[in-house]
């Protein structure tokens, strides 16, 4: 029995440590964010998983999945859309519930930003979700 770390939860390691320093600093540094600084980070995540993912191609030896491996990336793909729906069911909720209280103003013309982070995070949040469930499963297989 290996004791080592398989090729696709060194791609997972280097998938969330490439969404940790790309959108940590824009969730946490709350300067001002535009479209251009979401296009900006995107650009930046795809890059940097490129880089990584193939640097850890090039020295992995056994890139093959199984059957394990197919059920560990199915279940992470539910918890991460499970994330998500609950996210946006609960967004919608605090939208009807902000716009019936009446401290909504749809006249602030940041409200169109906000709602772009808001639900960007919601998608980041559930991305993060979904690659943790991925690595806690094949930490729980070993």
């Amino acid at each position: 029995m290996s004791t080592g770390i398989s090729y696709r939860e060194k791609c997972l390691y280097a998938s969330l440590l490439a969404e940790l320093l790309v959108y940590g600093p824009y969730f946490f540094l709350h300067r001002q964010n535009s479209v251009n600084k979401v296009a900006g980070m995107i650009v930046a995540i795809i890059v940097l998983q490129v880089i990584l993912q193939s640097i850890i191609a090039l020295f992995a030896r056994n890139r093959m999945t199984d059957e394990r491996d197919r059920l560990i990336e199915l279940r992470g793909y539910r918890v991460g859309y499970i994330t998500f729906a609950s996210l946006m069911v609960l967004g919608l909720a605090m939208l009807w519930f902000h716009s019936t209280v009446g401290h909504l103003q749809l006249e602030n013309r940041w409200v169109g930003l906000h709602f772009l982070n808001v639900f960007f995070g919601m998608l980041v949040i559930a991305d993060i979700s979904k690659t943790a469930t991925q690595i806690v499963s094949y930490r729980r297989a070993l």
